[in-house]
Order: C-alpha cells, then structure tokens, then sequence
C-alpha cells in the first residue's frame, strides 16, 4: 500500500514537474522566439545600403577607357540596382508604414524625395549627358537617354502595368534594360565611354556644388528640427542612403580615374569618400532608439548634416583641380 502511494506520489511529481517544465519553457521560449523573429524582421527591413569593394580597388585604374566607363556606369547605379532587387521590389514594399526607412531610401514620402533614387537620377543626368558620347560627335547615346527618362519616373507610382497601371519597377526595368545593353556593347567594344577630365569635374560638382544632388538632401537635414517628427525621421533615413550613392560614384571616380588628378585632390577624395561610407552604414533596426520628436534624432540629423558638409570642399577643390573644373561651385 505504501509502495502504491509512493508511485502515486512520484507519479504526480513527475508529471507536475514536466508541466512545470513546459509552461516554464513556453512562458519563457515563445517571447523568446517572438523577439528574436522580430530582430530578424527588423534587420531585414532595415537593410544597410551594401558596399562594393570593386569601385575602391586600385587595378581599376588600370582598365582600358570602355572598362572604366562601364564600372563608372555601374558604380552610379549600384544602390539603386540593388533596392530594386532586394525585398520585394520597389514601391508597393515601400508603401506598407512598416518599410518607412525603405521608403525614405528609395521612393521617397509625403514629398520627400528618396535618397538612392533622387541622388542616381540627378547624377546619372550628367552621366547620361556627357560622358557617353557616339564616336567623335556631340550625340549621347539613345539607350543612356531613354534610360535616364526611365529612372526619372515617379517613384511613388505603382500598380499592374500590364492593365495599364503606373508601375515605377517597371519603367526602371526598361530603363536598365537599355542600360544594360550599352553596358554590354561598352565591354565588347561595341560602344563609346568618353569621360574626360571636364566631365569628371561636372560630376563631382553636381555631388558636391551648390543646388547639387547631396546639396538638396543636407539643406532637408539643416531644416530637420522645423518639421513635423515623421518627416525628420525620413530625411535622417534619406540622407543616409544618398551618401551610399555619392560614396559609390567618389570611389569609382578616384579608383578608376586617378591619374587625372593631383596628388593633394586624391587625398582629398579619399577623406570624402571614407566619410560618405561612414555615414551610408548608421543607424540600422537601432535607430528606433529615442522619441521622434526628442532631442535624439534632432542631434542625429545634425551631426549627419554636419559629416555630408565637410566632404563637400573635398569634391569641389577636387572638380577645380581638373581641366574644364573651374566652374566648380
């Protein structure tokens, strides 16, 4: 009879200790796995602009005249390749609140423009228009032309294009088509990249010159603390991701091109691109820190304002140390 009762009682602690065991591990495991599926989410989504180690190395200078444009081309458009890409394409991900970093980087809200799109048009205007000429003429080529007007589409407008609807990803896909074509043609020789050392300088002055593609993001940034605190958040997430396509564009530039410049003017670049670098890789899913309207994010889009500034005279004194540069302002 005692036998019995110690199994009854063995049996009964037992099982409590398996449910104890259980509930413990489920109280515990499944705020756990929420978290850490949360974290992922977050990394995810709050994607880091990605840095090509290709636009930086030195061999690049020495690449025949086709090679250099074409990795110059590429260097333009890496961020904005890669956003189109990755999560789920381009505006209809971006669209949904949850993505409003992404939003910011790409596509652009409530008015404000997108840094990786906004920063790759405005550059790849000058692209476009001066370094990509056929043979000895003043005729750009069609296929950057059409391509330029392609990327310029709104990239707030989406829908089915196949019904007839506005649909960003599709007009930037025909855009890269093209580009890509004459990309192509440019490795087998079947093309013409022309940058001279005027047309570097009209590059480097629209990243770095007044009224200048980053120009426009670090003037939002200067004006941060007198808007409301969403808009704040996105012209902090904006200006991050533009300096992802001013780096990539510096670094093709100096790598590639290199011995069109003076010694102090490499120097120069070097600091300016290092900087943008710097600035391209803050704030990923921790960035949610602090209160919109705190003193927290205010500060942030100083100090990034202040980091984008202070490259600005780097680009420009190197623009003015170019033939043709001295226009750079």
């Amino acid at each position: 009879m005692q036998e019995s009762k110690k199994n009854l009682t063995t049996r009964i602690l037992t099982w409590l200790t398996k449910q104890t065991v259980l509930w413990s591990g489920l109280i515990i495991g499944i705020p756990v796995l929420l978290v850490a599926l949360w974290v992922g989410l977050l990394i995810w989504v709050w994607d880091t602009p990605e840095i090509n180690g290709q636009f930086q190395d030195p061999a690049n200078a020495n690449l025949d005249r086709s090679e250099k444009g074409a990795l110059l081309a590429e260097g333009i458009t890496y961020q904005f390749r890669r956003r189109l890409n990755d999560q789920g394409r381009w505006v209809p991900n971006d669209l949904v609140i949850f993505f409003e970093r992404n939003a910011a980087c790409a596509a652009g809200i409530k008015g404000e423009p997108g840094g990786i799109w906004y920063v790759t048009t405005e550059i790849f205007e000058v692209f476009s228009d001066r370094t990509a000429r056929i043979g000895g003429s003043s005729q750009d080529d069609p296929r950057l032309t059409n391509a330029a007007k392609k990327f310029n589409y709104d990239p707030r407008r989406w829908g089915i294009s196949w019904l007839g609807g506005a649909d960003s990803a599709h007009e930037y896909a025909l855009g890269f088509k093209d580009f890509d074509d004459y990309v192509s043609d440019l490795r087998a020789g079947d093309a013409v990249s022309n940058v001279r050392p005027d047309d570097l300088a009209a590059l480097l002055t629209e990243l770095g010159g007044q009224n200048g593609a980053m120009d426009k993001i670090y003037s939002r940034l200067n004006d941060a603390s007198k808007v409301p605190p969403e808009e704040r958040r996105q012209r902090v997430y904006s200006a991050i991701c533009a300096s992802a396509v001013s780096a990539d564009t510096l670094a093709v530039i100096r790598s590639a091109y290199g011995t069109d410049f003076e010694p102090d003017a490499l120097v120069a670049l070097d600091e300016a691109i290092q900087a943008l670098y710097r600035v391209s890789q803050l704030y990923p899913p921790i960035v949610l820190n602090g209160a919109d309207d705190s003193l927290w994010l205010v500060n942030h889009a100083r100090n990034i304002a202040a980091m984008m500034s202070a490259t600005f005279d780097p680009i420009l004194d190197a623009a003015r140390s170019l033939p043709g540069g001295e226009v750079a302002r």
